[in-house]
């Protein structure tokens, strides 16, 4: 399973502005500040043990730490945290799919994600990832 973790288990919605500016290092400063999202939260929680849950998030690479930080206190549940590396340019759905592909690559059976981009939720039916859209409305116009 794939969980993102902006708009899914962390609420962002307070940097939403810095985001729609593209005000990027801004955004992501924000990140260990967030509150959780508590259902999102405990459903992850609450999945089966044997299933393996996969954090893909977009978040730069040098907020690794602040990310293991802010999952322990949040008490969050997961397996493997894939963040975005160092001078990976281009779209979170262009760097996501790549991610699929790796994951794959890698032995990974992706039953179902749970994202909040519908470019994302797009993209994983393109790749045949059945995704729950968890509505964040950080994407509306």
């Amino acid at each position: 399973m794939i969980v993102d973790v902006d708009g899914v288990i962390s609420d962002a919605s307070s940097r939403q502005p810095l985001a729609k500016a593209r005000r990027w290092d801004e955004f992501f400063a924000g990140c260990p500040d967030d509150p959780p999202l508590e259902a999102t939260v405990a459903l992850v929680s609450s999945l089966v043990a044997d299933l393996t849950v996969v954090l893909l998030t977009a978040r730069p690479w040098h907020l690794l730490n602040d990310t293991l930080v802010w999952l322990k206190m949040h008490e969050v549940r997961w397996d493997l945290l894939i963040l975005r590396p160092p001078n990976s340019g281009g779209s979170s759905r262009a760097y996501k799919a790549t991610e699929v592909i790796n994951l794959r690559h890698h032995g990974f059976d992706l039953l179902y994600a749970l994202e909040d981009d519908p470019r994302n939720v797009e993209m994983y039916a393109e790749s045949d990832v059945p995704c729950v859209y968890v509505y964040s409305g950080y994407y509306d116009r």
